[in-house]
């Protein structure tokens, strides 16, 4: 009994923080959660083979009893029968439609692309001369100063 007491009393008087979680910080928190939550992940995906098996064979017992001893496959041949009546009306619509966009539009290339502005176009956009515009086109560096309203001040 001494021993015992003897112990008990040589114990730390700071506990190590895993026995105290209260005394971690907000971020040990976190990933002490975030790697339980991955371990149990990876412990799930170490039992999926098996649970898979118990599905195949749960599954197909399943399948077995509806289809072939209850004879569902009946009913199955009657939906297939209307399911490929949708497929072939949905395809062949998808198809006519691209025929139709093909019959319009072949010879035809709209993919142009615009015309760019000139210098008086740019100009009359900004109540500028087509000169000045020109002369900021060819420059490397252009620095834009706005007014208040957004026009344009001055161009270094």
């Amino acid at each position: 009994m001494s021993s015992l007491s003897i112990e008990l009393s040589h114990r730390p008087a700071n506990p190590l923080i895993i026995e105290r979680p209260d005394l971690q910080s907000g971020n040990q928190r976190a990933v002490f959660g975030l790697l339980t939550a991955v371990f149990w992940l990876l412990w799930v995906v170490l039992w999926l083979p098996l649970i898979t098996v118990f599905g195949w064979a749960f599954f197909g017992y399943q399948f077995k009893f509806h289809v072939i001893d209850m004879q569902g496959y009946a009913g199955f041949l009657g939906v297939l029968g209307v399911y490929a009546l949708v497929i072939v009306l949905l395809g062949g619509s998808l198809l006519a439609w691209a025929k139709y966009n093909h019959l319009r539009f072949r010879g035809v290339d709209r993919r142009k692309g615009f015309e760019p502005p000139t210098p008086a176009d740019l100009a009359a956009i900004h109540g500028r001369l087509p000169e000045e515009v020109a002369q900021w086109q060819q420059m490397n560096i252009v620095t834009v100063h706005h007014d208040s309203e957004g026009r344009i001040a001055r161009v270094e």
